[in-house]
């Protein structure tokens, strides 16, 4: 779908139903419309738990950092920065060798 359709009426955004192969919009107020054909995107989305959240990083220098897991002196960091303005920073640090990712998270709640 090109974007996200909303009632010319209301406002509210569109439920989507599909009628004798004919793409409708409908709103709780009664309005409803006709949608063009959608367009779904196939790209491959990972479900796997725990990936995902550390992007890929091209850099060839390592931060100084000894790995939990195999012992390797480099690593690669992300900061996730604090989800709330009164706890300290995130930081996820991904060995070079092996891939393994540790997570630091000093102060209130983030352990």
């Amino acid at each position: 779908m090109d974007g996200m359709y909303f009632c010319q009426q209301c406002g509210k955004m569109l439920e989507l139903i599909m009628i004798n192969e004919v793409n409708i919009g409908k709103c709780d107020c009664g309005f409803s419309r006709e949608l063009p054909e959608i367009k779904l995107n196939n790209s491959k989305i990972n479900t796997e738990l725990g990936q995902g959240i550390y992007q890929e990083d091209i850099s060839t220098n390592g931060f100084p950092h000894i790995c939990k897991k195999c012992g390797y002196g480099e690593c690669d960091v992300a900061d996730l920065n604090p989800p709330y303005s009164d706890e300290s920073n995130i930081y996820l640090y991904r060995c070079k060798k092996c891939k393994f990712v540790e997570r630091q998270a000093d102060g209130t709640g983030n352990n």
